[in-house]
């Protein structure tokens, strides 16, 4: 089931499966910012990434001398466990706790609540992890919103491209076989912040960022006054992703990566990996604000 929130300028959409952002459609101009999970293309739209982000190594980790498996990016997204616990005039929340079925892929009780704010013409998407096991638990947490675009008739998605907070001097890692990461780098950026979104960018999946001095990213087009921007103050990480040729563009907060090629699949050594106490929580938002021109 889809539950909905609004005020004078957008009306959003969350559905209760994975707790999955699936619309926020603008009341002046009736456009429709979230692609809207097309399953010939790509039938996400901005899943909920826990408690691993991306690919594990053959599938697998090990925890204290046994393996697990678990699906990529974790099992929130498209998760029909998660409940609506809060609706308000402008607030969602939605939970999802340990049970059996996690457990058996993941040793750790925990609660996640995921929350959407809409404020004017910004949406803030809040995470809240409470450790509710007897030892620490190790996890990633992400976002991954995708964004239609172009957003007018006369605009090509040539005219588009991504402006960064701050100037940066950036090589991304290299994807390899199965979404795994190789040790290899790649120039991508030099002394600026300004990154075009060129056909065949993501011809070998997802650019990782791991060492950026920005906060927010925003996507533009050329001779536009509008954007949209995403911040990512409490995220390490930033991945962008798109099929190639689809009319998305995914802004992809992190704070856990991908199992390089080498790895030797201890959870415990996963690089990106957070580990939280016993009895504590983990807090993290980003924010989703749009300007129309």
């Amino acid at each position: 089931m889809k539950y909905s929130i609004e005020n004078d300028l957008f009306k959003v959409e969350v559905d209760e499966c994975g707790a999955e952002l699936c619309s926020i459609l603008s009341k002046s101009s009736g456009f429709e910012y979230i692609w809207q999970a097309d399953p010939e293309v790509w039938k996400g739209a901005a899943p909920v990434l826990f408690p691993i982000i991306g690919a594990l190594k053959s599938g697998s980790y090990s925890f204290e001398g046994k393996s697990y498996q678990l699906p990529k990016h974790g099992f929130v997204r498209n998760n029909k466990k998660v409940r609506l616990i809060n609706r308000t005039s402008s607030r969602l929340s939605f939970t999802l706790s340990s049970d059996e079925e996690t457990l058996a892929m993941y040793p750790f009780k925990f609660d996640l609540k995921i929350s959407f704010f809409l404020f004017e013409s910004r949406l803030q998407v809040f995470h809240e992890l409470i450790n509710t096991g007897d030892s620490s638990m190790y996890f990633s947490l992400g976002g991954h919103p995708a964004f239609n675009y172009p957003w007018k008739e006369d605009e090509s998605k040539d005219d588009y491209y991504l402006e960064f907070e701050r100037k940066e001097n950036n090589s991304i890692f290299v994807l390899g076989k199965g979404g795994l990461l190789t040790k290899k780098e790649s120039p991508l950026m030099e002394d600026t912040n300004r990154l075009p979104l060129e056909n065949g960018m993501f011809d070998n999946d997802a650019l990782i960022f791991t060492e950026l001095n920005s906060s927010e990213i925003s996507m533009k087009a050329k001779g536009s006054k509008g954007k949209i921007s995403v911040n990512f103050d409490d995220f390490p990480f930033l991945g962008l992703w798109s099929k190639p040729n689809a009319d998305f563009l995914c802004i992809e907060p992190w704070d856990g990566l991908p199992d390089f090629e080498d790895s030797d699949q201890e959870l415990t050594r996963k690089p990106g990996i957070i580990k939280l106490g016993q009895g504590n929580i983990h807090y993290a938002s980003y924010t989703i604000q749009i300007f129309e021109a």
